[in-house]
């Protein structure tokens, strides 16, 4: 009995070296280890030949399909594809200009022209504008009103709807005269002032005035006044007894005489803010240059200032050159014309 209790060991023993010669005392993780060791693959690259590698990215076979585009490559040439003869939404082959001008011919198959849109009146958008237009051309006079393309109407007034304000209007090709900006403005302080031991008007004149073609200045300092800047400025076509006139419609300069605009503070000009000054000097310069009827001058060498015109002995109008702008200065506030912003003022 003891010899087989020792051959039952030494079996037992023998099966147990057995197991641990395979790696592990587990026979089923022996067996999953021994099939991963035979198809295990290497990390580093396999030598030229070998089989599928994982870890290598291989170029798949050729399919036609488009090129893709890398951003920021400048290596990769991408080809563009075809494009139907239709301009472009981003970058039309023709000039906006002419694309706006072409008819579309597929509208035009399927719609009607549509009924013409009745004209707004200036009085129906803009009282004021409205009101500033009827007292231009009711006091412009009509026989030389076509002479002009650029119209200016300033009321002097120190109140009101209309006051310190300056309406401009221009003449299309078509010869409508059609509202183009609104501006205020500073005109005298119409008052007796001390200058230099003088006493002076600053008083900014009412009437119609034509502007001297000769006497526009980009930059202007006044000698009269302590060399002050008058930029822009644009001088009245106007003699006093023989004498030009140092009137003007200029920029006011400085930061306080800006803040003022809209309220009576100039000598006797016609102030503007620096940028519509420019921009009126500009357009009056650039557009507005032809022939103009001679304002006449009286026996004192004085000219008038409410349309009198010098004429031949047949009675045609004596023509010069100059700038087809009329500037029509008044006292009117306006606020019995208009009726909107009347609430606005009680006295």
């Amino acid at each position: 009995m003891p010899r087989i209790k020792a051959l039952s060991a030494l079996a037992i023993l023998a099966v147990l070296i057995s197991a641990g010669s395979v790696g592990s005392q587990d026979p089923y993780r022996a067996r999953s280890d021994a099939e991963s060791a035979e198809f295990a693959q290497p990390i580093s690259a396999p030598e030229e030949g070998s089989s599928y590698n994982s870890y290598q990215v291989t170029d798949p076979a050729a399919v036609q399909v488009p090129a893709p585009i890398t951003p920021g490559s400048d290596s990769a040439v991408v080809e563009p594809l075809p494009v139907e003869p239709i301009a472009s939404v981003v970058q039309p082959e023709q000039p906006v200009a002419a694309i706006e001008r072409a008819p579309n011919v597929h509208l035009a198959a399927v719609t009607t022209p549509a009924a013409p849109t009745p004209e707004v009146t200036a009085t129906e958008d803009a009282p004021l504008v409205s009101a500033a237009e009827r007292r231009l051309f009711a006091t412009v006079p009509e026989e030389i009103e076509g002479y002009f393309d650029l119209f200016m109407y300033v009321s002097k007034s120190s109140r009101g709807p209309l006051g310190q304000r300056m309406f401009v209007f221009q003449r299309d090709a078509d010869g409508k005269v059609l509202p183009y900006a609104e501006w205020r403005v500073s005109t005298g302080r119409e008052k007796v002032e001390m200058h230099h031991e003088k006493r002076i008007r600053t008083t900014t004149p009412e009437g119609i005035f034509m502007l001297d073609a000769d006497r526009f200045h980009e930059r202007y300092w006044s000698r009269t006044w302590d060399n002050a800047p008058m930029h822009y400025a644009m001088f009245y076509d106007l003699k006093n007894n023989g004498n030009a006139s140092g009137l003007a419609i200029h920029a006011a300069m400085g930061k306080n005489k800006v803040r003022r605009l809209g309220k009576r503070d100039s000598a006797g000009c016609v102030r503007l803010s620096p940028a519509n000054a420019k921009e009126l000097f500009f357009k009056i310069k650039n557009t507005t240059k032809g022939r103009v009827p001679s304002f006449a001058v009286n026996e004192n060498g004085s000219t008038d200032r409410w349309g009198k015109v010098e004429k031949t002995a047949d009675g045609t109008l004596m023509l010069q050159d100059g700038y087809r702008a009329v500037l029509l200065v008044e006292n009117f506030d306006g606020r019995d014309e208009v009726v909107g912003p009347v609430v606005a003022y009680t006295n």
